[in-house]
């Protein structure tokens, strides 16, 4: 009978002897990734539930080395007899695999920066189902009453996520973590005559204390919704564009992958030879905290074990570095700067922990107080983003700001530009940052972009 491998320590066990079984089979290196999963999520749509959904999954991620040719494979039957017999294949194939002089583990190892144990802060409830359902319904309730336009709902949900991971290598690599998530969102339609919108809100953290306001979600949920009915458009032209914080979001997203070491390496970036010249506004600084107590995207340690790390990217405008995993540090002759990330069925590839914009001194409020014209970008439409040309172009939903003031929601229009130009055509950063994200910035005013409307 299969012995399954059920808990944390477990998964320290099965990462060793994966490690040890792989030296056994001939490999000259190898790593493994543990992950166990517990996720609930529960959907109440016009205060009925609706949708149950309910996991609990773990799973290993393997890859060996022979030399310089590798193999991964991955796998959610963690009896030993099978790992045994998965690790001897991957070995094999990694002996019929091409050698890549760039291919291996890191060059050296390093203990994490950070206390794995202490990085996300200690659970003081796990939700019942009930408890789940109860929340996602006082926020659906709450929008829903807010005002007799909000007609139709598309449901409330209410989630929860525990995981733990594990991680190690043949160079004496073996640690874990847990990390856990919950969040609340609300998703209601609005109709006033011939118009029909939807919008929608969440809030999401490490803790269930989060989801503690439900009403407020609801609420707020319930108010964007509204506020986007009758939206009209604009004339064409170039105006002053301010990004609220959730569409800024996906600005310094598109900033990320243009600095990968994949992306240099590929020639696959417009920033190619920009490390140590501006880059954004002088009123930018972006930095990487993987450390933030309980943030979504924080981790002592990276997707090879190496120690992940505090660092500035972006300093007043200047880019100051790029962000490498082992193999494209390897190729451009780098050094990994910490920010692997892989899953149980891929290698590792660049990626990063907590990005966050530094905050200014201005509200989003003030921001839209001192425009005598231009356009509040409340959601980006489409993916016309290219990071190899820099061009962009995105439709776009918001409202339209005349002499301080916003006069009305605004749709059908098309963003237009390079990523340079708005990058560096940023003239105010707001002060209202959240963190709710691995990416995470205030609101940012970009002096012109073309509009093409009417």
């Amino acid at each position: 009978m299969k012995t399954a491998i059920r808990d944390f320590d477990s998964g320290r066990e099965a990462v060793s002897h994966i490690l040890e079984a792989a030296r056994r089979a001939g490999a000259t290196s190898a790593d493994a990734l543990y992950v166990w999963t517990d996720e609930e999520n529960v959907t109440v749509r016009k205060g009925t539930l609706e949708k149950i959904q309910a996991s609990q999954s773990q799973g290993l991620g393997i890859r060996v080395f022979v030399d310089h040719a590798q193999s991964s494979i991955s796998t959610r039957d963690l009896s030993r007899s099978h790992i045994d017999e998965l690790v001897a294949r991957a070995v094999a194939m990694a002996r019929h695999t091409a050698a890549d002089p760039y291919a291996g583990l890191p060059d050296e190892l390093l203990a994490p920066a950070a206390d794995p144990e202490t990085l996300f802060p200690p659970e003081t409830e796990i939700p019942t189902r009930e408890a789940l359902f109860e929340r996602a319904q006082l926020a659906e309730e709450a929008a829903l009453r807010y005002d007799p336009r909000v007609t139709n709902s598309e449901g409330a949900d209410s989630a929860r996520s525990q995981a733990r991971i594990v991680f190690g290598n043949s160079l004496g690599f073996l640690e874990g973590y847990r990390k856990s998530s919950y969040s609340l969102s609300c998703s209601v339609i609005a109709t006033e005559g011939d118009s029909m919108e939807r919008d929608y809100w969440y809030v999401v953290g490490p803790l269930w204390d989060v989801t503690k306001n439900p009403e407020a979600v609801g609420t707020k949920a319930a108010l964007r919704t509204v506020s986007r009915l009758h939206a009209r458009r604009i004339p064409t032209g170039s105006f002053p564009v301010l990004f609220d914080p959730e569409t800024a979001r996906s600005l310094i997203g598109h900033f990320a992958g243009a600095i990968s070491g994949s992306s240099l390496y590929r020639n696959a970036t417009y920033l190619k030879d920009r490390e140590g010249t501006p880059v954004m506004s002088e009123k930018v600084t972006l930095r990487e905290d993987p450390f933030i107590p309980g943030g979504l995207g924080s981790r002592p340690f990276d997707g090879e074990g190496l120690p992940t790390r505090k660092k500035t990217i972006v300093d007043r405008g200047r880019l100051t570095t790029y962000l490498f995993d082992t193999y494209s540090a390897r190729k451009l002759g780098r050094h990994s700067t910490g920010n692997a990330v892989r899953s149980l069925s891929d290698g590792p590839g660049v990626g990063v922990s907590n990005l966050i914009v530094t905050p200014g001194t201005k509200s989003l409020e003030d921001l839209v107080a001192g425009l005598s014209e231009g356009l509040l970008v409340t959601e980006l439409i489409g993916f016309g983003v290219n990071t190899v040309t820099g061009d962009y172009s995105r439709g776009a939903f918001g409202y339209w700001i005349k002499n301080g003031t916003i006069t009305h929601p605004v749709s059908e229009v098309t963003i237009a530009g390079t990523l340079d130009e708005l990058y560096r055509g940023i003239v105010e950063v707001g002060s209202d940052l959240e963190i709710r994200s691995s990416i995470n910035t205030p609101s940012l005013l970009v002096e012109g972009l073309r509009i093409a409307g009417e």
